[in-house]
């Protein structure tokens, strides 16, 4: 397996050459933890969401891995996405019906916030405020409910690159 140097050209996304090669080590890592094997199919999907701004579906993630030499069938790709998500590693957002890898880190991944850009369809993970989740909790509780993960989606009219244009 080939390794990322900051030098890559697949890696083009503004967030940066550092943090895409830091979620492909983090995500690498956890699949180890999990025992799970490391594949290169699961590399190729772990690349192809590693330097996105904006949530991908899996037959956009298929494209990008094709586009960039790859070989692997949607129906694989569903595999893995199952396999990050269950992990923590993407998040499914359903208002755009796309996966976007969870950049951030311990419990704080179970426990975010997911703004959609309406404009763009730019994506901004924030961690969500202790006194919001707090109240989810509660209101969850007296449901009789206790939940795993608490996620959050918002859609933004414009994002800060939006509102400049």
């Amino acid at each position: 397996m080939k390794e990322r140097t900051p030098s890559d050209p697949r890696l083009t996304g503004h967030n940066g050459v550092e943090e895409a090669i830091a979620y492909e080590e983090r995500s690498l890592a956890e699949l180890r933890k999990a025992r799970y094997r490391i594949t290169m199919p699961k590399v190729q999907v772990i690349r192809a969401l590693a330097d996105t701004e904006t949530a991908l579906s899996a037959y956009a993630i298929h494209d990008k891995v094709i586009r960039a030499g790859g070989k692997i069938d949607v129906v694989s790709v569903y595999r893995i996405l199952t396999t990050l998500e269950e992990l923590g590693l993407i998040c499914r957002i359903g208002v755009v019906n796309g996966y976007f890898p969870s950049r951030l880190s311990g419990s704080t991944r179970h426990r975010s916030e997911m703004v959609v850009c309406e404009r763009c369809g730019h994506v901004t993970q924030l961690e969500a405020p202790e006194m919001v989740i707090s109240a989810l909790e509660k209101q969850a509780a007296e449901a009789g409910l206790t939940p795993n993960t608490i996620r959050i989606e918002m859609v933004s009219t414009t994002c800060p690159q939006c509102k400049g244009k």
